[in-house]
């Protein structure tokens, strides 16, 4: 995986053809392995978070490729997938490990939006 969850889930929901997806495979697999190290992973919990993460994004890719939704129905569809996938990640992390993905988690939103504000720090003024 990964980074952080959230991460994984959102570049789950690009397209290949996409011009802002730049991690290649090798690079994904490089973060699956830190991931994985800083949480000291077991290999079983590997292969469930694995197969969680592929679930979530072929689940992802059908929502997306669904005409018959409208942009706001694939936002919330997407948004619940999000929190589904992260509770079923949440269920096979014992608690230490579940606090330091919290914690990655928080910090990789930080570094990740590119402001470290938030939104509102820099709409207000």
């Amino acid at each position: 995986m990964l980074l952080p969850l959230g991460a994984m889930a959102q570049a789950a929901s690009s397209t290949p053809d996409n011009s802002t997806q730049t991690a290649t495979t090798s690079q994904k697999t490089e973060r699956g392995e830190k991931f994985a190290k800083a949480l000291n992973l077991t290999p079983e919990q590997q292969t469930e978070l694995k197969q969680i993460r592929e679930s979530s994004r072929e689940q992802f890719k059908a929502i997306k490729n669904d005409s018959s939704l409208t942009a706001d129905q694939k936002k919330a569809k997407m948004k619940e997938l999000r929190k589904s996938t992260n509770e079923q990640m949440m269920s096979k992390l014992n608690p230490d490990q579940q606090a330091k993905f919290k914690e990655m988690r928080k910090e990789h939103r930080h570094h990740g939006r590119g402001h470290k504000g938030g939104q509102d720090s820099q709409t207000q003024g």
